[in-house]
């Protein structure tokens, strides 16, 4: 059998005792001191902060507000092009190419040369052109000769109409070809044996982007072929897609959030312009909204897949911050200031029924604990309670 002296158990004592003293002063740290709350008090579930705590904690009090609130309604969509910024270009008249130095997505504006078709069919239309008109004036001066006789009673009335009829045919087949002219952007007007091409230049009608291209250089281009499509972005507009059971939601007018996965942090605002009147066969409605602000088109890229929330019609609301809300064990709650003091704050958990919902904002349903003047912990919240 052992035996320990007096000497060795004090000595094991002192230990103890230093150990546990270094323990208590560890746990008197500023950096415990800053996370530990005290509830289950006597008075109720209430929590209590020191103001130390509430500092570390980086807490901050606000108010309920009576404001009108509009819910977001989640949706998917794309940017597109509206019916009149897709332009495609064909020939009126068909013809060889050349001048085509065009990329797909290369900008172009009004009225600049795409390319030029070469036909000896447009020779031949402005030789017509400058027979048929170089005849008109003396057609015309003897219909005018053989009017005046006929009305004198000097000429029969069939020379009369014939005059007549060889001056109007010969003025409707002039005006004719100087129509068909101007489809190949030959000014008749100007026109002259001198002047006489057989390459014209195809224009582009509007302001955009080539967005593909049909044909190569050198290539013959058919009457009425397909020779590329040009598109405008000045008035994009956004395609969103619903389901049906939120249909009855949407109505022209209200306001829609934009954010691109591509561009992060960039929001851009849009009104809903259309909305569709038919479910296709996913039980899907199409919704079309316009930017109204035109700045926030540059960025954006038909057929690029975007996300949006649109806003509901506002109504009047009691509205909290959406992180004053914590769910815990199933129900939700917002602490309620019940107490302050010099040295902290006395916290009620307060049941609290939801009603709509943002990324931001939370509707509180009607409670008999809180209003505009209650003062409510808006951020920190999350971590006094499981």
């Amino acid at each position: 059998m052992k035996y320990y002296s007096i000497k060795s158990f004090i000595t094991i004592g002192l230990i103890a005792v230093s150990i546990l003293l270094s323990q208590c002063k560890g746990a008197e740290s500023p950096e415990d001191e800053g996370v530990a709350i005290e509830t289950g008090t006597e008075s109720g579930p209430f929590i209590k902060v020191s103001q130390k705590q509430f500092q570390t904690m980086k807490m901050s009090w606000g108010n309920p507000a009576q404001q009108e609130f509009s819910e977001g309604l989640a949706v998917q969509g794309m940017v597109k092009v509206p019916v009149e910024g897709i332009q495609e270009i064909s020939a009126y008249f068909g013809g060889y190419v050349s001048g085509l130095k065009l990329l797909e997505g290369e900008p172009v504006k009004k009225g600049q040369v795409l390319f030029y078709l070469e036909s000896p069919e447009f020779i031949r239309l402005q030789q017509d052109y400058l027979e048929i008109s170089s005849q008109l004036n003396y057609l015309k001066a003897e219909y005018e000769r053989q009017k005046t006789l006929y009305s004198e009673n000097i000429s029969s009335q069939k020379v009369y109409l014939k005059a007549e009829a060889e001056y109007q045919g010969a003025k409707s087949k002039t005006e004719s070809i100087k129509r068909q002219l101007a489809m190949i952007n030959i000014d008749a007007e100007k026109l002259t044996p001198e002047t006489i091409r057989s390459k014209v230049p195809v224009l582009s009608p509007i302001a955009g982007f080539v967005e593909e291209i049909h044909l190569v250089q050198g290539a013959y281009l058919e009457a009425t072929g397909k020779a590329m499509t040009i598109i405008s972005k000045e008035h994009l507009h956004i395609e969103l897609v619903l389901f049906e059971k939120d249909a009855a939601k949407v109505k022209p007018g209200q306001k829609v959030l934009v954010t691109v996965p591509d561009f992060p942090g960039k929001e851009f605002e849009a009104e809903v312009y259309v909305v569709g009147q038919t479910i296709n066969d996913q039980r899907q409605i199409n919704v079309h909204a316009h930017l109204p602000n035109d700045s926030g088109e540059i960025s954006l890229v038909p057929g690029m897949f975007l996300e949006a929330k649109l806003q509901l019609d506002p109504k009047e609301a009691l509205l909290v911050p959406a992180t004053a809300v914590v769910n815990s064990e199933g129900q939700n709650y917002v602490l309620l200031q019940k107490e302050k003091s010099e040295t902290g704050y006395t916290l009620e958990k307060v049941e609290v029924k939801l009603g709509r919902q943002s990324d931001e904002k939370i509707e509180l349903l009607p409670n008999d604990s809180l209003d505009e003047n209650s003062v409510i912990l808006t951020h920190g919240a999350f971590n006094l309670l499981p």
